[in-house]
């Protein structure tokens, strides 16, 4: 659930040992449900957040009323579908990594509203690009760790591997090349689950360059965001024979189109090597653990989900488009009865009946009976 503030926000201080010349705080992480889950002491509590640099510092309403936290006014902000909505603002006195090397001061935060919608990550809010804009911070994928150091002192990784942002503004936004000659301007955003996501706009601009391969249309519902959730509407999945990051090559990469604000470059980035942001300097570094990849991949021909405890259709591919429609229930998998399936529990763990095999048979209950479809990767 990511945010995008579409204002400046307060100034706030980051409180360090005076003695320090350069300070460094280490912050371990866990993935959970392919987000970032870190521990931070918020007031007085070690409380656990969603670690987003393509968002801004958020706190769930739950946590806000639990601690005290008041309104202090309120924002606008744009969601990751597009939509802007108001919401609250708080100002939390302390902040503190666990480590207590750093205490982030009367940092601010929107106050979500309730239910939470970080609650199927066990998380209290999120954290974002704003907390350490002032800050050099490095994610290394191996270790699990998020390496938080004072600025005096610009990062010692080769210039050869930094990227520059390309806004004007503190998110780590930069230029990755598609193909030959074709820019592409993408979001770091560890909040996003999959390598890239393509935004509706980007696919637009590119489609005629030859950069990419339409492999799949596909008709489904959006996503949900602060704003709810997007009606059904058409996406592509399509495949870059070559995606640049820096020096460092990717090929047969495939993303999906989306409506975010901005195309995401996202947290499967830190399987394939360190990243480093220096925000005060807006410089980028990637250093990959080899110089080229090859992302070839399949991926299944509908997309699935739990709504209301069952198992529908999320997602109808090109291969099952006139087959089944998005919302159809599956009532059998492999020829067995399906139950009721936890939603929190499905995005965390998945559901186990469709890892078994390469190939499922699914049962689905249409408008026209009921069908059995073949459930695979193409």
């Amino acid at each position: 659930m990511r945010m995008r503030l579409i204002f400046g926000i307060l100034l706030f201080l980051i409180v360090v040992p005076l003695s320090a010349q350069q300070v460094k705080s280490v912050i371990p992480y866990r993935m959970v449900g392919g987000k970032m889950i870190v521990d931070m002491t918020i007031n007085g509590q070690v409380r656990s957040f969603i670690f987003d640099t393509g968002g801004q510092m958020a706190l769930t309403g739950e946590l806000c009323e639990e601690l005290n936290i008041p309104v202090v006014d309120s924002v606008k902000v744009t969601d990751v579908n597009g939509k802007e909505v108001g919401l609250p603002r708080v100002v939390v006195s302390s902040l503190m990594t666990p480590d207590e090397r750093i205490n982030f001061s009367g940092a601010p935060a929107m106050r979500l509203s309730t239910p939470s919608p970080f609650e199927c990550f066990h998380a209290d809010g999120l954290i974002g690009s704003d907390l350490f804009k002032d800050l050099i911070v490095e994610i290394d994928g191996k270790a699990k760790t998020i390496t938080v150091t004072s600025a005096e002192k610009s990062s010692t990784v080769s210039l050869r591997k930094m990227l520059p942002f390309s806004g004007k503004g503190f998110m780590p936004i930069i230029t990755l090349q598609a193909g030959a000659g074709n820019s592409l301007v993408a979001l770091f955003d560890t909040g996003c689950p999959s390598f890239l996501s393509l935004k509706n706009t980007d696919y637009e601009n590119l489609r005629s360059s030859g950069a990419f391969q339409v492999m799949s249309e596909g008709v489904g519902g959006g996503s949900i965001g602060v704003g709810g959730m997007t009606e059904a509407e058409t996406s592509y999945r399509i495949e870059f024979p070559l995606l640049s990051v820096g020096p460092t090559k990717f090929k047969q990469v495939t993303a999906e189109t989306a409506t975010p604000p901005y195309t995401l470059l996202g947290v499967k980035l830190l399987e394939y090597g360190k990243v480093t942001i220096d925000y005060p300097r807006k410089r980028w570094y990637f250093e990959a653990y080899e110089q080229e990849f090859d992302m070839t991949s399949k991926h299944y021909n509908v997309n699935l989900q739990v709504k209301d405890g069952n198992l529908v259709v999320a997602t109808v591919w090109s291969a099952m488009k006139g087959v089944v429609e998005v919302g159809d229930k599956v009532v059998k998998i492999n020829g067995k009865p399906t139950g009721k399936y936890d939603f929190c529990e499905s995005i965390i763990s998945g559901i186990s009946e469709l890892k078994a095999k390469k190939k499922t048979k699914l049962t689905i209950l249409t408008k026209d009976g009921e069908k059995v479809i073949v459930y695979q990767k193409e």
